[in-house]
């Protein structure tokens, strides 16, 4: 049984992409190991209930929450905190966000994405110079870097200049228990916002440019008729800094009353979401990995999705894919789909297979595995 510290400080309150990883990454760990997190208090009261004695919390203050102080924090103040602490090891879970500057224990790193260079914009010009000169630096010095997909690896290469034998690539999980194709099919009655027509589902926060909603919503006009309304294109999600186009765009829409926003949704809530679409669309314009891909194929939907970054490689052949830059293409793929039920029926098996590559268990004996190996 090992000690592993774990920085949650990336935490996002419980709403990201990178909390779904830490939430099962931190329960995997805790069967065998004693795991020692730490995370802002009101984060805390974010993490799924557990009562496995093997989960430690070390609570951080709230008063670090502000992203620039959390920043600096995390390199300077947090290594010194843990060095008292003798664990076996370190586990960043989202060294793209956070990293150490010194490293006081054998350290595994994980990165999801760097999308930043790729999408222009995406951040501030400060926020831009600490992910490009600084964490680069930073995460060099970590003992053993994971990536979440071969496109992640190839950036870490390409634009951090990561070595090569340094980074394993690990792919992520997805919950089994609650994603499956089996289950209730009735949509959660409480959704703000009603859903009483068939749906396309996208789940992603409301973030412009990167996840690309406008283009979607555009593709979505340009359905057929027929087909337009018969369904309705659900957009689960918070509102994120920047999403102000997608709000516009879509109340001055003429199918404004067809695009349906209901906010958040808790995961307990998500499967029957899924399992009553017609077709998940995932058009971000660049993904580290896509868990959302996984989930919808687990509970049993056809999937359309960008042709970029790892979203292409995470779907396999198991989804229709897409230019996210063209309109055309994103409306082609979606009415194939909505318009043939022999290609749904298809895809729909493709994709209960393609899931079995993927298992939140493997992901944690792989993590292990590497820590294990260290001396070799």
């Amino acid at each position: 049984m090992y000690k592993i510290l774990i920085s949650g400080m990336a935490y996002d309150g419980g709403k990201s992409g990178i909390s779904v990883y830490m939430n099962n990454m931190i329960m995997e760990l805790a069967h065998e190991h004693q795991v020692y997190v730490a995370m802002l208090e009101s984060d805390i009261d974010c993490f799924p209930a557990t009562d496995n004695p093997n989960i430690h919390f070390i609570r951080i203050s709230d008063l670090l929450r502000n992203p620039l102080i959390n920043m600096f924090w995390h390199l300077l103040i947090l290594p010194l905190m843990i060095m008292r602490g003798k664990y076996d090891f370190t586990f960043l879970p989202a060294a793209n966000r956070r990293a150490f500057l010194f490293y006081p224990f054998y350290t595994i790193a994980v990165v999801h994405d760097l999308s930043q260079y790729h999408i222009p914009g995406k951040y501030d010009l400060f926020r831009m110079f600490y992910i490009k000169h600084i964490l680069p630096f930073c995460v060099r010095r970590a003992n053993q870097l994971v990536a979440v997909s071969n496109s992640t690896k190839a950036d870490l290469i390409k634009f951090w200049k990561i070595p090569p034998g340094k980074i394993s690539v690990i792919y992520n999980g997805y919950d089994r228990k609650l994603y499956s194709s089996e289950g209730t099919m009735k949509v959660q009655p409480d959704l703000e916002g009603g859903i009483e027509k068939n749906y396309i589902l996208y789940i992603s926060r409301i973030e412009h440019p990167g996840k690309n909603h406008l283009n979607l919503i555009k593709a979505y006009e340009k359905l057929s008729e027929p087909i337009r309304n018969k369904y309705d294109l659900v957009l689960p999600g918070s509102f994120w800094p920047g999403s102000e186009p997608v709000k516009e765009y879509a109340e001055q829409s003429f199918c404004r009353d067809s695009i349906k926003f209901p906010g958040y949704i808790e995961s307990p809530d998500l499967p029957s979401l899924y399992r009553n679409a017609s077709l998940y669309v995932f058009p971000s314009l660049f993904e580290g990995f896509g868990l959302s891909l996984l989930e919808a194929m687990a509970c049993g939907i056809p999937v359309v999705c960008s042709n970029n970054s790892s979203l292409a490689e995470v779907a396999g052949d198991a989804a229709l894919k897409f230019d996210p830059h063209s309109i055309h293409q994103i409306t082609v793929c979606m009415e194939s789909v909505l318009s043939s039920e022999g290609l749904r029926d298809k895809m729909v098996q493709a994709g209960l297979q393609r899931i079995n590559d993927f298992d939140w268990t493997k992901n944690a004996y792989k993590v292990i595995e590497l820590y294990e190996k260290r001396s070799e």
